[in-house]
């Protein structure tokens, strides 16, 4: 007992280190970080930074102010720290001499429209930096008294950052009760769910705390990493549980926890290692992303394992008086039976196999996705109000950033009007735009040349009208591309639209590789388990044909998905629902030792198929608390593709397994033949 004592301080200290820990990890926010290092968004960020620094823009519009007070108030947001310059009409205009009704609309309607007026506040911090979030603050601060609306990517960078700070916990306080109202619905004592929570939560607080030896995390991994941590593991508790509560009805509670272990360790570590299986093949993505949700998730599972093995056998041990003392008849039961007629719907259920496999593939081809990161938010949130409020008034627009060498003027006003020309843009933002460009360079004022011209690049920023990740966006990205070309050989392109079609292009060649890497290891571990190489075959082309069913159930509902959310849950749906298939098919190949065929179907789906399901309604339950709470749209997408997913792969596991193990069975159990 002192060897088990030993375990449990392990991880209490372990469990106390981690949660300090916790408070160290740095979360991300900018997901172009996670692009290779040679694309052109990255090559340009890095240009642009060491050429003009870090900046980004808030756009601030006053409703009902006089001009004395907009100026009044321009000079006190001037003051704020890290405000580099608040633009508006007076810096074009002198509007001391030059009354309204003499500026030319086409410049007054940029900053002035029926009584609102458009300051732009430059910043000299990142987008992305937290220090923005006082800058916000402040100015809020100065404005508290009148009526405003700000808009901006900053403004909604804060907004993901205090979305993704609040929902993580939000959503386990949702996902949680219900689990163990599943876990005593289903389980043999009131007990078990307590153990299974206890374990969990050690393994999750584990990985949570862990990550600070990180360099970062992004915010779409740590809002879906407890969840998903939570929801993919339980499977080796209730694994491990169930057959404990088997093995305690004859022998006592040592002999128990040791045959439960030995008997569950195939199961478990199959299990774990296929999960880990799908999520090491995120790791090799090209968009690196993959590599941190991949990462995080595989070191959860990892952890979830570790515990399983070490910690529940011996709180198990511990508590075994209360979990005899506290059982209860489970008020879910499988049929002894069920497969009684099952040779006379053989057939049926093969063409049905058939079927759905032709579905799949033809319809997962047709689904439609998109690519990039941008937000859709909440239509009741005060940053959505005021961004339709200036949209309604100003427009909307996209911006994009078009690094150019410093080599000919002639060229750059060559491409400003050429970008001029398409219908999309609506302003081309240069010296050569903004200065005569026949004037010389060193008569023009150092701070306006600054903004535009660095050592070696030329600064073009461009306003479009094209503002949703769709063809046109793509089209539009492809046409400024191919103009900018037609002048330059060295340039970068910036922006929303470019970065998504990067990631498009970066994503779709990644898609093969990662099934392949996912598929080829999740059936070397499954020959290693079941010793030979038929039956994974046959596992995997189930889960397989489950994967292309939910994707393809996209395209026949018409709704659109952001692909890396289907990478990630092709990773998940193949490593972790593959359990169920694992599980009934070890219970299966026990039985069949000595039993007959039927008969061994019946007594692995009567004693395991109540363990298949409620795992299964554990991960379809995270995944779609995360799809309907979550107001990421990424977290969104991942969340009710995967609770659908899940539900799928085990209606495909209980409806086609028994046919496949039927049917390979003489490859199961060779020595019966």
């Amino acid at each position: 007992m002192r060897k088990h004592m030993l375990v449990i301080i392990v991880f209490i200290i372990l469990s106390i280190i981690s949660i300090f820990l916790i408070f160290q990890v740095n979360t991300n926010y900018d997901l172009t970080i996670y692009l290779p290092d040679d694309s052109m968004t990255s090559e340009g960020l890095n240009i642009l930074e060491d050429e003009f620094g870090s900046h980004t823009a808030i756009e601030v519009m006053l409703d009902g102010e006089s001009m004395d007070s907009a100026l009044a108030l321009k000079s006190l947001l001037s003051d704020i720290d890290h405000v580099e310059q608040v633009v508006w009409l007076d810096d074009y205009i002198d509007l001391n001499t030059t009354p309204m009704a003499y500026i030319p609309e086409s410049l007054l309607s940029n900053f002035y429209i029926d009584d609102h007026m458009l300051f732009t506040i430059i910043l000299d911090l990142d987008t992305y930096d937290v220090d923005v979030d006082q800058v916000i603050i402040d100015i809020r601060e100065v404005l508290d008294q009148h009526i405003y609306a700000l808009r901006g990517d900053t403004i909604i960078e804060m907004e993901n950052r205090l979305i993704a700070s609040k929902e993580m916990i939000n959503i386990m306080l949702i996902i949680v009760p219900i689990i163990i109202v599943l876990l005593i619905i289903t389980s043999k004592s009131y007990f078990d769910p307590i153990i299974a929570i206890i374990s969990l939560g050690v393994a999750v607080l584990l990985n949570v705390g862990s990550n600070a030896f990180l360099p970062n995390i992004s915010f779409i991994t740590k809002t879906l990493a407890l969840a998903l941590q939570l929801a993919l593991s339980i499977d080796y508790t209730l694994f491990y549980l169930h057959r404990y509560h088997e093995e305690r009805d004859e022998h006592d509670r040592l002999s128990a926890t040791k045959i439960a272990l030995k008997r569950t360790f195939p199961a478990i570590t199959a299990s774990a290692l296929t999960t880990i299986a799908g999520f090491l093949a995120l790791l090799l993505m090209q968009y690196k992303i993959g590599l941190d949700i991949g990462l995080v998730l595989t070191k959860g599972i990892f952890l979830s394992y570790l515990t399983t093995l070490l910690l529940v056998p011996v709180i198990t041990l511990y508590l075994d008086k209360y979990i005899m003392k506290f059982k209860h008849k489970t008020l879910i039961l499988v049929p002894k039976k069920l497969f009684k007629h099952f040779k006379k719907f053989m057939i049926v259920i093969a063409v049905m196999f058939i079927g759905v496999i032709i579905f799949g593939l033809y319809f997962q081809s047709q689904t439609t996705y998109t690519y990039g990161t941008n937000q859709d938010l909440d239509p009741s949130d005060q940053t959505y109000i005021d961004q339709e409020a200036i949209s309604d008034v100003f427009g909307n627009y996209q911006q994009m950033v078009i690094l150019i060498p410093n080599d000919m003027i002639a060229k750059e006003v060559s491409l400003a009007q050429a970008l001029y020309q398409n219908d999309s843009v609506l302003s081309v933002d240069t010296l050569v735009t903004q200065v005569d460009p026949q004037i010389d360079c060193s008569y023009i004022d150092p701070n306006i040349v600054g903004a535009y011209v660095g050592t070696n690049y030329t600064k073009m920023i461009v306003k479009t009208t094209v503002t949703e990740e769709n063809d046109e966006m793509y089209q539009f990205y492809d046409d400024i591309k191919n103009m900018v070309s037609t002048y330059y050989d060295d340039y970068y392109i910036l922006g929303f639209a470019a970065s998504a079609s990067e990631i498009k292009d970066i994503v779709t060649s990644d898609t093969l590789l990662i099934t392949i890497v996912s598929i080829i290891g999740i059936f070397i571990i499954l020959s290693l388990t079941f010793k030979n190489f038929i039956v994974p075959i046959g596992l995997i082309l189930i889960i397989e044909s489950a994967i292309w069913v939910n994707i393809g159930l996209l395209a026949i509902m018409d709704i659109n998905t952001i692909f890396i959310g289907y990478l990630v849950v092709m990773s998940i749906q193949l490593g972790a629902t593959i359990d169920y298939a694992v599980l009934l098919s070890s219970r299966y190949i026990e039985y069949r030792r000595t039993h007959q065929k039927i008969e061994s179907l019946n007594m692995a789906y009567h004693k395991s198929l109540v363990t298949v399901v409620i795992s299964a309604f554990i991960l379809s339950l995270a995944g779609f608390t995360e799809g309907l709470f979550s107001n990421i749209e990424t977290i969104k997408d991942i969340g009710f593709l995967l609770g659908k997913g899940s539900l799928i792969s085990l209606l495909f596991t209980i409806i086609f397994l028994p046919l496949i193990l039927y049917v390979l069975d003489r490859f199961i159990n060779k020595k019966i033949q």
